[in-house]
């Protein structure tokens, strides 16, 4: 994947994940997580969620304990809800819970999916 397509990945990711939580709790909180993935990670939080979604999942587990699951699902609601991703919520946790090549591709196909959706918003 060239890095322009990836980076584009990483800032949709970063803005789904802000606008599940921000309507839900507020948006302080996409800010304080995304604060303390950092300097867990020592990198861009969703850079990680997009190169490894289980490691994204464990530092989130870190910072909210079993809240963790909670807030995937509560992003994977708002996708089923807001786009049409073809991924059950059910679905959207798994892969972050689950290691492999398969789950890390399953999630940016739902990802560019959104992007395509997005661009053809704006053609119309």
């Amino acid at each position: 994947m060239s890095e322009a397509k990836n980076v584009l990945l990483h800032k949709v990711a970063q803005k789904i994940f802000e606008e599940a939580t921000a309507a839900s709790l507020g948006s302080t909180f996409h800010i304080i997580i995304s604060f303390h993935l950092k300097q867990k990670f020592g990198k861009d939080p969703y850079e990680v969620l997009i190169d490894n979604p289980k490691a994204f999942y464990n530092g989130l587990r870190e910072v909210l304990g079993e809240g963790a699951e909670a807030i995937i699902s509560l992003v994977g609601t708002y996708l089923t809800v807001k786009y049409d991703t073809n991924c059950t919520t059910e679905e959207f946790v798994r892969l972050f819970t689950r290691n492999g090549k398969p789950t890390k591709e399953r999630l940016q196909e739902i990802f560019r999916n959104i992007i395509l959706q997005e661009e053809n918003k704006l053609k119309t």
